[in-house]
């Protein structure tokens, strides 16, 4: 019986599935799942590992690893709003801060500036076992208030 009743459902045309209720049952239970495994993909908050020795591991929140590198950059002048994405590449963490870079900045010293003092902050500070580095991406250009 239902069998028989999937099989005319599949022989419908569109506009016939249209007018049926089933077909937009299907296609709002359809939305529904992907607009709620994007919400749930959009919560998830990895630990990144940080190191590990005899006496356990030690993980970071991505949230606080941003959050370290908006505050290790309030600090520089030259370039406005870093954001942060991270990177886990065959065990290696990477960093992909995306800024604003003042007209007057000089993009080269600024760059070698921001990649220093995180790596510092990063290898040296925090023991970072796996850090690979830092990708700087300019979003665009601010202008420098006078």
């Amino acid at each position: 019986m239902f069998f028989e009743k999937l099989k005319t459902y599949f022989s419908l045309s569109l506009s016939e599935a249209a007018v049926l209720p089933y077909y937009w049952y299907g296609w709002g239970l359809f939305f529904t799942l992907v607009v709620l495994l994007w919400i749930l993909s959009r919560l998830k908050r990895d630990l990144v590992p940080v190191f590990s020795d005899e006496e356990g591991g030690v993980h970071i929140t991505s949230q606080a690893l941003e959050e370290l590198v908006k505050k290790s950059c309030a600090s520089m002048h030259g370039f406005e709003t870093p954001s942060t994405r991270i990177f886990l590449k065959s065990g290696e963490l990477r960093l992909r801060v995306s800024l604003d870079v003042s007209l007057d900045g000089n993009v080269k010293e600024i760059r070698s500036s921001l990649r220093r003092k995180i790596e510092n902050i990063m290898v040296e500070n925090l023991s970072f076992s796996n850090f690979g580095g830092v990708d700087i991406v300019i979003k665009g250009f601010k202008e420098e208030a006078s």
